[in-house]
């Protein structure tokens, strides 16, 4: 493990990006190391940008990670995915992107189009070490439920070679944090989605 070990969530207010570092965060002190977590806001309110950095090790680092520093990145949403990597990304990232979008205003109201995904996955590949594009639709709409898209990516997180985090203390971090049926179906789903 790198000391520190740091992992970057990108999405938008909503998608449970604060809850997601809170989850990894007390996994990781179940482990016995020190997790840092730092959240960057864009506008604040529902769909603006949220950044949160989880750096862990064995002593206190600074919340923030530095630019190109990122182990591992976990996208709730391509665009927001793409500009969190056009920035922190380096040689040594693993990228977990959701495909599923959430459009801001400009894109709604027509003004601008979406990125098409596969533009967003080759810019992605030119920044990252790997890149997975995840679909949670299925279990989006089998758990009826868009907020579990958060645990569903801690599921596929849990499986990344190099983990600092035992997957089993991520789940039971959830059950502790949400105490969620719903949200531990979800995660063991995301579980198997790399397999």
């Amino acid at each position: 493990m790198s000391d520190p070990f740091s992992i970057l969530v990108a999405g938008v207010g909503g998608q449970g990006n604060l809850v997601c570092g809170r989850i990894i965060a007390e996994a990781t002190v179940m482990q016995g190391l020190r997790p840092v977590v730092g959240d960057t806001f864009g506008a604040s309110r529902r769909g603006g940008s949220v950044l949160t950095h989880i750096r862990i090790g064995k002593q206190d680092w600074g919340p923030l990670i530095p630019e190109g520093e990122v182990d591992i990145l976990l996208g709730f949403e391509p665009v927001e995915a793409l500009r969190a990597a056009a920035k922190y990304a380096g040689e040594r990232t693993v990228a977990l992107v959701s495909t599923l979008p959430v459009p801001p205003a400009s894109v709604t109201s027509g003004a601008k189009p979406y990125p098409a995904i596969n533009d967003i996955e080759k810019a992605l590949d030119s920044l990252c070490k790997d890149v997975h594009l995840l679909d949670p639709t299925s279990v989006i709409d089998r758990l009826k439920s868009t907020r579990v898209l958060n645990t569903f990516m801690l599921g596929i997180l849990s499986t990344v070679e190099g983990l600092p985090v035992d997957s089993k203390n991520l789940r039971k971090a959830i059950s502790t944090v949400l105490d969620s049926s719903v949200d531990l179906e979800a995660f063991d789903t995301g579980a198997k989605e790399l397999g």
